[in-house]
């Protein structure tokens, strides 16, 4: 059972005098959000007060996915985006929201996940819990980091915990200790883990790819900027430029919103992706062309091949 924190909500739109609410979930958390508004409708038709409640049909990968630019025309007064928290790179424009959307559990079944938590402590030896929000309350008495999709600002000493659903959370992790994390599902209670060579295996696909490119030099390269406010990474963006200029090696500049393979059509020899890394690290091989990060490009132009994984930093969206 998710907390969708109704009682909050209402009292923001009722403080706020809001007419037009437009309501922004991930698409795990879609169907409970349209009985959310279902709720909302009722208490305030019962009130006599008439509103427009909307909910958004796009994507919502986390707090770097905002969508106050693409319905500011609509008169939009609130939005509520549920799932995630404010990223300090990325403020909204338009009065916005964060449900954090907390798993709740009653008392006999957080003991036992608890106690999972606390055998899984000792034997593993963990030094680490780490987990994404929705179980940062059930998590509290051990003070854990949390994790983003694009980001682990996590301690590479000792062993990692992660507490959660699903490998992209952790593999972030893993991708930034470049060692094992261990996984516990407190849903299902099963205990995994990603492992050390599946990391190196990766990285090694990764140097790969940079090393056909060092064979072959790519004559010309597409620089992939996302209009997301979250991923927008406009300093970066500079960067690049200015490495394939000194480099020599022409290129073009590509706005997209959401991107996908079928948007990469262009007679380029391979991509930068100045937007989400999790694009090139998950999904590369979805690409007909080679897809680099920055640090991957940094890799190719200097000639430097040891790894570095790229994440997004606060510093990426200055200038």
């Amino acid at each position: 059972m998710w907390n969708l924190e109704t009682e909050r909500i209402i009292n923001e739109i009722e403080k706020r005098n809001a007419k037009r609410i437009l309501f922004q979930a991930p698409e795990g958390l879609k169907k409970d959000v349209e009985k959310e508004i279902e709720k909302i409708k009722k208490y305030f038709d019962e009130k006599g007060k008439s509103l427009e409640l909307m909910i958004w049909g796009g994507t919502c990968f986390g707090g770097c996915d905002l969508v106050d630019n693409e319905v500011k025309h609509l008169g939009i007064d609130l939005i509520i985006h549920y799932g995630h928290e404010e990223l300090e790179y990325a403020k909204p424009s338009i009065p916005t929201i964060f449900v954090p959307v907390y798993h709740i559990f009653d008392e006999e079944e957080k003991n036992e996940i608890l106690k999972d938590i606390e055998d899984i402590i000792k034997e593993k030896n963990i030094t680490t819990v780490a987990t994404t929000i929705q179980y940062k309350e059930l998590l509290k008495k051990y003070n854990p980091t949390i994790i983003l999709g694009c980001r682990a600002e996590i301690n590479k000493e000792g062993n990692v915990l992660f507490v959660g659903t699903g490998r992209f959370h952790p593999l972030m992790i893993a991708y930034k200790i470049k060692k094992s994390v261990t996984i516990y599902n407190p849903a299902t209670r099963e205990i995994s883990s990603i492992e050390e060579d599946e990391i190196n295996k990766l990285i090694k696909r990764r140097i790969g790819i940079i090393s056909k490119l060092v064979i072959n030099p790519p004559k010309k390269i597409g620089i992939v900027l996302s209009t997301k406010k979250g991923q927008c990474r406009k300093k970066i963006f500079e960067y690049v430029k200015d490495l394939l200029k000194n480099a020599g090696i022409d290129y073009i500049s590509i706005v997209v919103n959401s991107l996908s393979p079928q948007s990469l059509i262009y007679d380029v020899d391979a991509y930068v992706i100045v937007a989400c890394p999790r694009i090139v690290m998950d999904d590369s091989a979805l690409y007909d062309k080679p897809i680099l990060t920055p640090k991957e490009l940094e890799m190719l132009i200097k000639g430097e091949f040891e790894y570095v994984f790229d994440e997004i930093k606060k510093e990426d969206f200055e200038g």
